[in-house]
């Protein structure tokens, strides 16, 4: 029964009727929300996320072309912001810009050796999984307290303690060869 509803709901904000597109979006920001935690890195991430993702919504919905398509269509368009706002950040702290007019001795050896642990950080943080990144960026870049996460990411604290010990035993395992 909820499916029909739904269907007719979506179907008639395809026609552009403004109340069935207003009572849709509303229904599905919670679920589309939860769905953004898991690809933004930071709670103010998942809010501009799921903020483009219901405007873009509301603007072309007349454009899906079945009502059925609604679900997958709105989950591609959040984890498409999420991604934006990803590659936003990682233009933001490009490492590639820093000044490298710093002296640890025999410069050369030092910029080689620093130019290579960059590289096998990024590819190593790059290789965590979403969740652990996620809770490990929130925790120990942003300095955010266990708390927080938790309330932020909607988990428990002994789920956010769990993914911060996996996530720093995984980039203690992959940077070991430098802990020499």
């Amino acid at each position: 029964m909820q499916t029909d509803t739904n269907t007719q709901l979506v179907q008639a904000a395809c026609l552009g009727d403004a109340e069935a597109i207003e009572q849709l979006l509303l229904q599905y920001q919670p679920t589309i929300t939860r769905f953004a935690r898991k690809f933004c890195a930071t709670p103010e991430d998942v809010e501009d996320a799921v903020q483009e993702t219901l405007w873009i919504a509301y603007q072309k919905i007349g454009a899906l072309r079945t009502s059925a398509a609604f679900t997958s269509w709105v989950f591609r368009i959040v984890k498409h912001q999420c991604h934006r706002l990803l590659r936003a950040k990682k233009r933001e702290y490009n490492f590639e810009d820093e000044p490298q007019d710093y002296d640890l001795g025999a410069a050369d050896e030092n910029v080689e050796l620093y130019s290579a642990l960059k590289q096998d950080v990024i590819q190593a943080f790059a290789c965590l999984p979403v969740q652990q990144r996620q809770v490990l960026i929130m925790r120990d870049i942003q300095n955010m307290t266990g708390p927080e996460v938790a309330a932020a990411l909607g988990l428990s604290i002994e789920t956010v303690k769990s993914r911060l010990h996996r996530a720093r035993n995984f980039l203690r395992q992959q940077l070991e060869q430098w802990n020499e």
